[in-house]
């Protein structure tokens, strides 16, 4: 409403105004306002800034608020994926632990001691079975 005043006065000609009273004829077209109608138009027009700058304030919080909200879930999400993949990764190293206990370490030595005697006593069985 209040662009559409201004607007008027920016593209309209010089404004002309003019006291009348009661049972007058107005001498031009247009429109005519009571001194009350006035002064809350003018009132508009001041407090105009003002309140524009109050209701962007307002919208500002409320899209901050949104917008923290949504920071904050995201924040739990990840919080919530991050400890269940920390479990899984617990679970697995203590499951390579237990499978790195239960492997039995080669004993190559005790293997190599056996076919050598095997080895040996079989020779010495084939030469006594061959004499």
């Amino acid at each position: 409403m209040i662009l559409l005043l201004l607007s008027s006065l920016a593209w309209g000609s010089s404004p002309e105004y003019t006291y009348l009273n009661k049972g007058e004829v107005a001498p031009f077209n247009g429109r005519l306002m009571s001194d009350a109608a006035i002064d809350l138009i003018t009132q508009e027009i001041v407090n105009a800034p003002e309140e524009c700058r109050i209701e962007m304030q307002y919208q500002l919080a409320m899209l901050e608020a949104d917008k923290n909200e949504e920071i904050r879930k995201l924040k739990s999400a990840m919080k919530f994926n991050n400890q269940i993949h920390d479990a899984k990764i617990s679970e697995q190293q203590k499951r390579i632990q237990e499978l790195e206990e239960l492997k039995t370490p080669p004993k190559w030595r005790l293997w190599f001691g056996l076919g050598l005697i095997t080895g040996v006593g079989t020779t010495i069985a084939i030469a006594n079975a061959v004499n």
